[in-house]
């Protein structure tokens, strides 16, 4: 049975108001307007069950939303139950952030380096979060099959620990590319963190409680004693000690123990991958023969392991481990560094490969292959190997060996440059230059860097697949007073191989530049003049000299402080310097320095945009007292208040600093209505307002409070907060002197009139009455309208709301049945709806039933067809007329038709 999340509920709940920028009430997941179709809907809505993730807001989830890095360490270190703090002197974390503990506990769990403090809370890029969820799941492989990755176009080029994350996450299924692309580059969402989280693993709960899951993996806590069970992937996280599994089926087993102290493997199960990641302990791993492993990993940690048993491979991934191995194996890849490892006589080992560096490997028994393709690696010892292959020049190798194959590839000295380019750019358009290689067989597929340049200058660079197509520059000229025309067009093609040594083969060719007549901007600099110091409440006066030798030219300039624009004009070039006057707003804990920068375009003749920057940064003073600045004021009041109920509402303030007599005055709809003192940190400024009440009143009213106070130094400040609440009126029965039963006897159902439309025209309910007898009566309705015909006015009113809250929304003219054929009376619903009813060369229609199937219905006068001809058969209305029916006016039913759902309670009365 699944269980996911249920054990580690309780230490998520913080960590998922980290991927909620606000703090919001329960809310049901069905309540979040953006994740109904959502690519993510069903993991998201696990994810919210689970205490993941939370709401944006009390609507949104905001599932597109970007996560930063701290965010992502901080629950994975949780994931994995972290409790140890690494050393983050060096991060220069704020005192009061609420992740220093988090980054401690990323810095030790090996997530987070110190050149991560500059990029904490920026959104983690994709490519770096596969490198995350990578390193806490230990998931990637010594050799990755990186062509996984030849599926998505933009991982050509991708090299290095990223390509090797990339590529483990894809193979294992866990990511499968966004937009037929890996988007390495893109923010990771909420919704694909926890996507990747739930691939990873579903189930994270004590290992006492573990009765086996099969397919997405599981999480387990503390020391664990397993028997029987058949698993998918399994991680013990860093509370687990103890880890004894008896006859366990598993595809994976991960120890992520910060302190394993015993793991033993028993019976007769089979473990398709075992990575012990620990953070200390030693392992003494020995397998009984009934027990199958097929993949050993020694990942990241300290503590010794030595290995007995049958193993098909092992691999070590991590970095400065001891591994003693006892034991034949088909394959040794070692990728980390700095490892010592030892295989004892008697072992023989199929192939081993070394791609880490500084490794030192002593060989007493015998393998058939070794390869060599990291550098400072030894190999020695006392064994033997049939064939050494290198892939690196710097080695020490002493064990004995009977064919060694040198490493020929190292560099590109063969591969061939010439670069052609056109003989004549005019200005403006984009050098066009192709760099055709001669690439021999043995360096194909090498990854290299090109380099464009141009009279010196780097124009563009970009890495290059040889053999894959030859390079061709795509830039433009910097177009500049001292452009050098006879210009020199180079291509250099470098090389970095295994050993990090690099090699490079250069090719150029001329180039004949022509230039613009108006060159604008170009070579223009920009300085901003400022004063050292600005006095408290002294005006800036700042000016930009423009240095070009350019004169005449209209640009437009732009000031900005502190990287807002504040002001703008024309400035000619030449015609002196711009001036910008500047006054700052004061207030408590204001920056000490400020930059001024000033920012100036032009549009050359030709159509180019230019523009060029200069800034420049002063000291501040500031003011002893600053009053009330940056002070913010909400008012609290009720949205409705009812009619005769005196308003009360009270100011809330946040206030940089206490005990400042300010003056609070409260205006109701513009007018002043309250004065009264107040003391910062001592008083709360309240308001109690009764309106006067009249039948035609406006219903919406607006508060407003104003704070105001004079500082030490004379300046007036302001803090202004309104509010617009509604009103509610008396009913027409107040205002009219008239009470319930009034209005029940005001309403009869016999027809008063004299059989005129004239006489129903100017005859009618008043809409306050329609309104006060239906609610009165107390009717109700399955839909959200309620129909009462009024048979002695002749009219359809159409509510809107619900029992003893209808509003009148539509009133409609009809005729009723006659006396001979009168309209049935009582409560009744709609029933049924069709187009018309059809009397040969005339119809009635569009119909609307409410009395079961009979003949009782709402419908048009007879009109001769077509339809909605407006020529009739009979157009009389407005008093007793039909057969029973109620006949309306064409926009009344059609309205009705297309508005009125069946169901829907009729009145007729």
């Amino acid at each position: 049975m699944k269980q996911p999340f249920r054990a580690i509920i309780p230490l998520l709940f913080s960590v998922a108001l980290l991927l909620s920028l606000t703090t919001t009430a329960s809310a049901a997941f069905s309540d979040f307007t953006d994740v109904k179709g959502h690519w993510a809907e069903g993991t998201l809505h696990q994810a919210y069950d689970d205490g993941i993730l939370k709401g944006y807001d009390a609507k949104t989830m905001a599932p597109n939303r970007s996560v930063t890095m701290v965010q992502a360490v901080t629950i994975l270190c949780r994931v994995l139950h972290v409790t140890g703090l690494g050393d983050i002197s060096q991060f220069e974390i704020p005192q009061d952030a609420w992740y220093a503990q988090d980054v401690a506990k990323g810095v030790y769990a090996g997530l987070l380096e110190e050149q991560d403090a500059q990029v904490l809370n920026d959104p983690i890029p994709r490519g770096q979060a596969f490198i995350l969820f990578g390193q806490a799941f230990q998931v990637v492989g010594a050799q990755p099959d990186l062509s996984v990755l030849d599926q998505f176009p933009d991982t050509a080029f991708l090299t290095g620990e990223q390509a090797r994350a990339a590529a483990a996450l894809v193979e294992a299924g866990i990511v499968s590319g966004s937009g037929g692309a890996l988007q390495l580059d893109r923010p990771l969402t909420r919704a694909e963190f926890a996507t990747i989280l739930y691939r990873l693993a579903d189930q994270y709960i004590p290992a006492a409680e573990y009765e086996g899951h099969i397919g997405t993996g599981s999480v387990l806590s503390g020391d664990a004693e397993i028997v029987g069970r058949t698993a998918g992937d399994l991680w013990f996280d860093q509370s687990s000690s103890n880890i004894h599994l008896t006859d366990v089926t598993a595809s994976s087993v991960t120890i992520r123990a910060d302190r394993l102290e015993s793991l033993r493997l028993d019976g007769t199960g089979k473990i398709g991958r075992l990575v012990l990641a620990a953070g200390t302990g030693d392992v003494a791993l020995t397998l009984p023969d009934t027990y199958s492993l097929e993949t050993l990993a020694v990942g990241e940690g300290t503590g010794a392991v030595s290995l007995a048993g049958t193993v098909s491979r092992l691999e070590v991934t991590g970095e400065a481990r001891t591994i003693s191995i006892d034991s034949s194996l088909d394959t040794l890849v070692v990728s980390g560094s700095g490892n010592t490892i030892s295989v004892k006589r008697g072992c023989t080992i199929g192939q081993i490969v070394i791609l880490g560096t500084d490794n030192v490997l002593t060989l007493d028994g015998t393998s058939d292959t070794l390869l060599l393709a990291g550098r400072d690696n030894t190999v020695r010892g006392s064994g033997r190997v049939t064939e050494v292959q290198l892939n690196t020049r710097y080695y020490t190798l002493t064990v004995s060996k009977k064919q060694l194959i040198p490493w020929t590839g190292y560099d590109i000295k063969n591969v061939e440059v010439e670069v052609e380019a056109p003989a004549k750019l005019p200005a403006g358009e984009s050098l066009k230059a192709t760099a055709h290689l001669t690439v021999p067989e043995e360096d194909l597929g090498k990854l290299c860097t090109g380099s464009w340049y141009l009279n010196g200058e780097l124009m563009s660079q970009a890495p290059v697949r040889l053999g894959q197509g030859d390079p061709v520059s795509d830039f433009f000229p910097n177009y500049t007073h001292d452009l050098k025309l006879d210009g020199t067009v180079k291509f250099v093609l470098s090389y970095e191989n295994n050993d990090g040594d690099t090699f490079t083969k250069a090719a150029s060719a001329p180039v004949a530049l022509e230039t613009f007549p108006d060159l604008g901007l170009a070579d223009a600099e920009i300085e901003v003049v400022l004063p050292e110091v600005l006095e408290a409440g002294q005006a800036l006066i700042a000016t930009a000299e423009v240095n070009t030798p350019e004169v005449g030219q209209s640009c437009m300039g732009y000031w900005y402080v502190d990287g807002e624009e504040v002001a703008s004009g024309p400035l000619t070039l030449g015609s002196g310097p711009a001036t910008l006057v500047y006054r700052y707003d004061y207030y408590y804990g204001m920056p000490e320095t400020s930059t001024v920068s000033y920012r100036l375009t032009y549009t050359t003749q030709d159509g180019r945009a230019q523009e060029v920057t200069g800034a420049s940064q002063l000291t501040l003073e500031n003011f002893p007292d600053n009053g009330i600045a940056r002070a913010t004021a909400t008012l609290q009041a009720p949205a409705k208040l009812e009619a005769g109920k005196t308003l009360e509402v009270t100011a809330s303030i946040q206030y940089p600093e206490a005990g400042k007599a300010c003056t609070g005055t409260w205006y109701v709809d513009g007018a002043q209505v309250a004065v009264q003192p107040v003391l910062l940190g001592t008083d709360t400024p309240k308001l109690s307002h009764k309106y006067k009440y009249t039948e035609d009143m406006k219903l919406t009213s607006e508060i407003k409070f104003v704070l105001s106070y004079t500082t030490a130094d004379g300046r007036a400040q302001k803090v202004t907060a309104t509010k617009t609440i509604q009103l509610e009126n008396y009913d027409y029965l107040y205002y009219h002197g008239l009470t319930a039963e009034d209005v029940l006897k005001t309403v009869t159902s016999g027809y008063a009139g004299n059989y005129t439309l004239a006489w129903a025209q100017s005859h009618d309910y008043k809409p306050e009455i329609k309104t006060a007898w239906v609610n009165l009566k107390g009717y109700k309705s399955d839909t959200k309208y309620l129909v009462w015909v009024n048979l002695t006015y002749q009219r359809v009113n159409i509510f809107e709301g619900s029992q003893g809250k209808w509003k009148l929304i539509r009133t409609c003219l009809c005729g009723s049945g006659t006396n001979a054929t009168p309209t049935i009376r009582g409560v009744f619903t709609t029933s049924y709806k069709q187009s018309a009813w059809d009397y040969g060369s005339y119809y009635c229609g569009p119909i609307v039933r409410f009395y079961g199937s009979s003949g009782y219905a709402f419908h048009s006068r007879l009109q001769y067809w077509p339809m909605n001809s407006d020529r009739y058969y009979d157009a009389r209305i407005g008093f007793p007329i039909s057969h029973g029916c109620l006949r309306m006016y064409n926009e009344d039913i059609w309205w009705m038709y297309n508005n009125i759902p069946n169901g829907t309670t009729v009145v007729v009365y």
